[in-house]
């Protein structure tokens, strides 16, 4: 009783200390929420003529099979007449339930104690995540996250895994590059909450392997069969048969291309595309306090195959994201992508057994150099979808 008292004595001294020093981190959240919703203001009173994504609510399955093509069929089944405006009444819908979908992850994975506090900051206002969510409204990113989000949160049974791979089945119809975008972290996801944390079995393994192999042959269909056949006036006629407002013809080429055509046209890009790669760098560097974190995590974990799984899965997902660099030059969503998995995979890694006893906070909250990183990432307002910034 007396050990317990003095337990419970100490806890509270400590939450005490903690949210007194974490003071300037709550100023920090005040600032990232400011600029996020700044954001989507800016994105749709001033961005929005660059959106691509009005033409994937105009885009079905008329003509047959076609990638990118689920959203705008959904769409199609309650109206004929597309304005644009549905882009950003979808886009934030989207952004409102990641926020929401994210709170309680963490909620639920961390907990909302005083000395994860600027864990929690860190994260929710990376110029990675939200803040570049909210300027990228209309692409499909985050139907990604929000799968991911969901593998995190839903109920673990038999049906589990089924029910995540439909959902990733759903992502590749969305588009494609879902594949090596968020499909590989749901996997892990998958891996960490269904089969690694409850303990492996062979029928796990045969279940796990026959689902991958239907993920993939969606993936498959859709990068081989997907592309569209009428010619292009005739398929520009029927989108602008259900657009009420003006598309702009140029953003076709997405659903005649070929994966030829697209790394030929990343590579002529590419050395202007160079030139910015320490900005990412950098931009990574600043996470400084969350990669020590993670890392911490991984080396925690009680076994050495539990410790490789992770690590294989880490460098997975990135030669993924090289991929993807290869192929498309949006650089910025990409190397934003990227962090969103690290932060979503460090979630899931939280999820493991673990062979140490947590003492410290994550991130300690009164240390000079995670107040002055936490207060430059604050300052970002963004990363970007193309170009920094």
């Amino acid at each position: 009783m007396e050990m317990r008292a003095r337990a419970s004595v100490k806890a509270n001294e400590n939450s005490v200390r903690y949210r007194a020093w974490n003071g300037p981190w709550r100023w920090m959240l005040a600032i990232d929420t400011v600029a996020a919703l700044g954001g989507i203001l800016y994105t749709i009173f001033v961005d929005s003529p660059r959106f691509p994504g009005y033409m994937h609510l105009l885009v079905t399955y008329h003509f047959g099979f076609t990638r990118r093509a689920l959203i705008g069929t959904i769409v199609s089944w309650f109206t004929d007449a597309v304005p644009i405006w549905y882009v950003y009444a979808l886009a934030i819908v989207a952004w409102i339930v990641a926020l929401g979908l994210f709170v309680a992850a963490f909620r639920k994975i961390f907990g909302f104690k005083d000395e994860n506090f600027p864990l929690f900051v860190y994260l929710i206002g990376s110029p990675f995540f939200f803040k570049n969510f909210a300027i990228a409204l209309g692409h499909f990113d985050i139907y990604g996250c929000i799968w991911a989000l969901v593998a995190l949160l839903i109920p673990v049974g038999p049906l589990y895994p089924l029910i995540v791979a439909a959902g990733c089945a759903g992502l590749i119809l969305i588009h494609h590059l879902h594949f090596l975008l968020y499909i590989p972290t749901i996997c892990f996801i998958v891996f960490v909450r269904y089969a690694a944390a409850p303990g492996l079995s062979p029928g796990k393994i045969i279940y796990g392997l026959m689902l991958i192999l239907v993920v993939s042959a969606t993936f498959v269909a859709a990068l081989l069969f997907g592309r569209v056949t009428v010619p292009q006036d005739t398929f520009l006629a029927y989108l602008r048969s259900r657009a009420a407002d003006p598309i702009d013809p140029s953003n076709v080429w997405m659903w005649y291309s070929t994966i030829g055509q697209e790394i030929k046209a990343t590579w002529d890009r590419l050395g202007g595309h160079a030139l910015r790669f320490p900005v990412y760098a950098a931009l990574i560097a600043l996470h400084a306090p969350v990669w020590s974190y993670f890392r911490s995590l991984i080396r925690a974990l009680p076994t050495a195959f539990l410790r490789s799984a992770t690590v294989a899965a880490l460098v997975a997902i990135s030669v993924g994201y090289v991929v993807i660099g290869v192929i498309a030059h949006d650089y910025s969503r990409w190397v934003s992508g990227w962090a969103v998995c690290m932060f979503l995979m460090m979630h899931a890694v939280r999820l493991l057994p673990s062979a140490a006893t947590q003492t410290d906070p994550p991130i300690h909250p009164d240390k000079a150099t995670n107040l002055v990183l936490g207060w430059i990432t604050t300052a970002i307002p963004r990363v970007g979808v193309t170009i920094p910034f």
